[in-house]
């Protein structure tokens, strides 16, 4: 029974190691066939990786080259943009030009034809001046003598002031026609200042229409009554700034500048 007993534990031991050598050959080769797996592996992924860095940098050539197409496009429209734009340019210049002279040589025609308007700026021109110096001479004298002047049976007398009157009137008048000179001065500046600074489409439409209009119509309002043309046309001018402010205030309030800004620049 022992014998059989002692076989039998050394037949299962031999089995047991047989077992564990096949177990340990199995594992032998199960490790040998990972390792080649990770080799194959790794050698697919660097293919890989090699074949999308050349395709990444295929890419970027093409995409840089597209670019520089695009760039060079682009640089020639921008050139040839600026030179249909300095061609119309000019010719805009040039009819603008055409444009004033045929308006400048329609209004020399017409002062010729119709001289009044003519006549009423030269007399502009120097009666000012005229009226002027026979202002300072007669202040003048009056600044060495100063009189006062009364009316006696329709005689004109003059009377003579105190010297402390005199003196008196001498400085508040020269006070006083100083700052009016200046005060003239300041308020023809600031409307020529406004003036520049409304200027618009609509305001040399209305300049070239008033101009127009007295000049046509010059005799016929001389034989209407006696007034200056070139103060007629003065206060045509100083009207429409004043009919101007209104209609931007007017404009303003109902928040319609966009339309009011387009009429002005029609």
């Amino acid at each position: 029974m022992r014998n059989r007993e002692g076989l039998a534990s050394r037949k299962e031991q031999q089995k047991l190691v047989a077992d564990l050598a096949d177990a340990q050959s199995l594992l032998a080769d199960t490790k040998k066939l990972v390792n080649m797996s990770n080799v194959d592996t790794v050698k697919k992924a660097q293919a890989a990786q090699k074949a999308a860095e050349l395709k990444a940098k295929k890419d970027i050539a093409d995409y840089r080259d597209a670019a520089d197409s695009k760039v060079a496009e682009a640089i020639n429209e921008k050139g040839a943009a600026i030179r249909t734009a300095d061609i119309r340019v000019k010719m805009a210049k040039k009819k603008e030009k055409i444009a004033w002279g045929s308006l400048a040589a329609t209004l020399f025609c017409c002062l010729i034809a119709y001289p009044a308007f003519l006549n009423d700026v030269l007399d502009a021109l120097t009666l000012p001046f005229v009226w002027a110096w026979n202002g300072i001479n007669d202040y003048a004298y009056w600044l060495e003598i100063p009189y006062y002047s009364r009316y006696i049976e329709g005689i004109e007398r003059r009377y003579a002031y105190s010297t402390g009157m005199a003196w008196l009137l001498r400085i508040t008048s020269v006070f006083f026609y100083t700052a009016l000179a200046i005060g003239i001065c300041y308020g023809i500046w600031s409307i020529i200042q406004y003036y520049r600074a409304r200027w618009c489409s609509l305001s040399l439409k209305v300049l070239l229409i008033s101009t127009g209009a007295v000049i046509v119509f010059g005799e016929g309002i001389h034989s209407i009554m006696s007034i200056s043309l070139v103060g007629l046309l003065l206060f045509i001018q100083v009207a429409y700034l004043v009919v101007l402010t209104y209609l931007d205030g007017y404009f303003e309030t109902r928040s319609k500048d966009r339309y009011w800004k387009k009429i002005q620049n029609q």
